[in-house]
């Protein structure tokens, strides 16, 4: 019971969070820009919002073909009927509870193949890793090409806001003393625990170890790495093609759209699918960067996050139905 209440109480804070940031920003219209969203949604150009629906497509059909290099060392092979499906379901797991498709993937693998859920954890982990690598070849990009954009972008959006809530925390007695007191109960609370829990996690973490040393036993490391810029190319022109949805943003370049790659990324990691965050800060980031696609910003931050959503939804439905012919072939 304390689980499961524990789970809606999450649901309800970020998604809490989430509604009350899509509030936020559509409070914050004046007329004339509510007007322009509804405007620009209406006319916008929807091919190209098909065409990055197959593009996303394409980028998690290689993440689960690109799993199976981590199951392999392990001794698993999984069909990639319940590879796609096991990323698919996780992918939309995560818009009802932020990560909860990281724990909801391995546990597709255990039904479906009986793999460990401590060793398909661990690879999901090595994924994460991964990602969280690519992400930094998206900012050292950013750097290369955008160096002007992204300082001030850094010092708008991160650097000062992040400089005044820790002064704030700082000069105020009572927050300081909380925070103090928070990770005083953190570290002791490990110390309590760490002994009773020590043989029931035993198994466990040697599970979790071995999925994430699996990364070193890839068969094809080359293949690999490969694979996985592909994966965050196919989430780069997924972005970029959803400017020619609208006039305003059809002529945006390939570097704008590695600029709103970088900090989307970040909004997605606020709420759950990145509800809110996501469309506030994709909104803002364009309109500073190319002032003249405010009419269309918030539309196109919309029906940018609509194209993730959409994907995931209608995908994860047609990988259910397509996974015991993909696993014949595929095993």
């Amino acid at each position: 019971m304390k689980s499961k209440a524990g789970q809606i109480i999450q649901f309800i804070i970020f998604f809490g969070l989430g509604g009350g940031l899509m509030y936020w920003q559509f409070s914050g219209f004046s007329d004339e820009q509510r007007e322009q969203f509804y405007s620009g949604l209406q006319n916008a150009n929807y091919l190209w919002f098909v065409v990055a629906l197959f593009i996303g497509l394409a980028a998690h059909i290689i993440r689960a073909i690109r799993w199976q290099s981590l199951l392999t060392p392990l001794g698993h092979k999984v069909g990639l009927g319940t590879r796609l499906y096991a990323v698919m379901i996780g992918y939309l797991a995560n818009y009802a509870f932020l990560r909860l498709g990281e724990v909801i993937r391995p546990g597709v693998l255990k039904t479906s193949d009986d793999v460990p859920m401590s060793e398909s954890i661990g690879t999901v982990v090595v994924e994460r890793v991964v990602d969280t690598l690519c992400l930094g070849v998206v900012f050292l990009m950013v750097l290369l090409f955008q160096f002007s954009a992204l300082e001030g972008l850094f010092l708008e959006y991160v650097w000062h806001p992040a400089i005044t809530k820790f002064s704030a925390i700082l000069n105020d007695p009572l927050k300081l003393t909380m925070l103090i007191a928070v990770f005083g109960l953190l570290i002791g609370g490990f110390f309590f625990l760490r002994h009773r829990v020590k043989g029931k996690a035993k198994a466990f973490f040697v599970g979790l170890k071995d999925g994430l040393l699996s990364i070193r036993k890839v068969k094809r490391p080359g293949l690999f790495v490969l694979q996985s810029l592909l994966i965050w190319t196919g989430y780069y022109l997924a972005l970029y093609v959803v400017f020619f949805c609208f006039p305003e943003t059809s002529s945006l370049t390939l570097n704008s759209a590695l600029i709103l790659l970088l900090f989307g990324t970040f909004g997605v990691a606020f709420t759950p699918g990145g509800i809110g965050a996501y469309q506030i800060i994709i909104t803002a980031i364009m309109i500073e960067i190319a002032p003249h696609t405010a009419p269309a910003a918030a539309s196109f931050a919309w029906l940018s996050w609509g194209t993730q959503v959409a994907t995931v939804i209608i995908f994860t439905g047609i990988a259910f139905a397509l996974r015991p012919a993909l696993n014949k072939l595929t095993k």
